[in-house]
């Protein structure tokens, strides 16, 4: 009302409002929350606590995971070829057991039933227990604290075979065979059960809503080469690649409930058999990723007596995958480098470290108006840093650690179909340079 207490102005906050918005729009006012806290501890009735809303947050974050996991593994070590050719392989076994306690949303609970268990009607609805569905007494009947029960095991077996071989003194030739494995997090075994209401035909605002406890982990098959030059004494340099194929990655579903899928969640068969389940699946698609290396690494002995004690290093590595699902690759960074220079000596030693991480795309952005194929981004960036040490004598020593020098931030945009170069900035973090100096010692 007019002249009335509630309005936002009081807790207006100048600084932060004066930030651009992405995507071109204009700025926006926003809330100072140490001047709402402040308002509160003065005035504590101006606000009022809803029971009913913080009962319904308490249940949905109430939740527990218990995973086991046994492994056992035999090894073979084979030396061939007067010991140039080196086989190392083996195969270690996993099995993983889950149980886990999430919470249950069942609106069946509030419906009066008669002796026999069944739904009392009246003009063919049921009668509830408690008519208003925002009450708290609704909430606790209907919201059960960690009510679904989610119980999974699966078996895994993991192959593996190295093998090297002396092409010369100083040239190594490298393989390797692997599999590998990501397993589903806590949350898909303890996300909570959402049931439908019995009473209604199943549809699209009326069905089974989970997380699937049945889903696989998804599984990668990885096979690598790798070529070592070793310069006597003084360093390496090395070539290599691999090739990894990705399967059941998760995905978003709708499917028939089956038994089978029912009995993970202790749910009768007869009552919910003929509701869809919205859940993830395994997506069939495969993904590849391919991706090579190279590393350089070598003490610069000719250069002058002065200059004596200079090494080099550099690393570069790039990563690409192809095939239908690789939007499930978000924030991989698909370059990566490094190189730096060092001097030691008898008494100190100093060194500057370059890393670059190309840009890298995260999470799709998805709303009204906006064009699919548009996500964030990680901009490139440069970290460089400095490091150094003195010995005072043989206990004592100085050193120094300059991080990112640069102040180089973490900056994140926004690019895809129709996003104007003006729009593409979201937001830059500015960590700052990080400096550490000290004094260590060995007693």
């Amino acid at each position: 009302p007019a002249g009335g207490d509630d309005i936002a102005t009081p807790y207006f906050a100048p600084g932060y409002s004066r930030r651009d918005m992405p995507f071109g729009f204009p700025r926006v006012q926003w809330l100072d929350n140490e001047k709402l806290w402040s308002h509160y501890k003065a005035n504590p009735g101006h606000l009022v606590f809803n029971e009913n809303a913080a009962y319904r947050s308490d249940v949905l974050r109430s939740r527990a995971t218990s995973e086991v996991i046994s492994s056992a593994f035999v090894r073979g070590d084979l030396a061939a070829l007067d010991r140039r050719l080196r086989l190392v392989g083996g195969i270690r076994a996993e099995q993983t057991n889950t149980l886990a306690f999430g919470p249950l949303n069942d609106p069946s609970l509030n419906y009066r039933r008669d002796a026999a268990g069944n739904v009392i009607l009246t003009n063919g609805r049921p009668v509830p227990i408690v008519a208003n569905t925002n009450s708290l007494e609704y909430s606790k009947l209907t919201y059960r604290d960690r009510g679904a029960r989610a119980e999974k095991e699966y078996l895994r077996w993991f192959p593996s075979l190295n093998a090297s071989y002396d092409l010369r003194e100083n040239l190594i030739a490298r393989a390797a065979y692997y599999h590998s494995i990501g397993r589903p997090s806590f949350e898909q075994y303890a996300g909570g059960l959402n049931l439908p209401d019995e009473t209604s035909p199943p549809g699209p605002t009326n069905r089974i809503s989970v997380n699937n406890a049945a889903i696989k982990p998804w599984t990668a098959r990885s096979f690598s080469a790798r070529l070592e030059y070793y310069f006597a004494g003084v360093g390496q340099v090395s070539l290599g690649g691999f090739v990894r194929q990705f399967r059941n990655f998760f995905g978003e579903t709708t499917f028939p409930a089956t038994p089978a899928f029912l009995s993970l969640y202790a749910l009768d068969a007869e009552a919910f058999g003929a509701y869809d389940v919205a859940t993830q699946h395994n997506i069939q698609s495969t993904v590849r990723m391919t991706g090579f290396d190279f590393s350089y690494k070598q003490a610069l002995t000719f250069l002058p007596s002065w200059a004596r004690g200079v090494q080099a290093f550099a690393n570069f590595s790039s990563q690409r995958p192809t095939g239908e699902a690789t939007a499930n690759f978000q924030s991989y960074v698909p370059l990566k480098a490094s190189w730096g220079v060092s001097l030691v000596r008898e008494r100190f030693n100093l060194r500057a470290n370059w890393s670059y991480q190309g840009r890298s795309r995260n999470g799709p952005v998805t709303g009204a108006s906006i064009p699919a194929g548009t996500y964030n981004y990680t901009v490139r960036r440069v970290f460089v840093d400095l490091l150094g040490e003195y010995n005072l004598n043989r206990r004592l020593a100085l050193y120094f650690t300059l991080r990112n020098v640069l102040d180089m931030p973490e900056q994140q945009e926004v690019d895809g179909p129709g996003v104007p170069q003006h729009a593409t900035f979201r937001s830059a973090e500015f960590a700052g340079s990080l400096w550490t100096f000290g004094i260590k010692g060995t007693f």
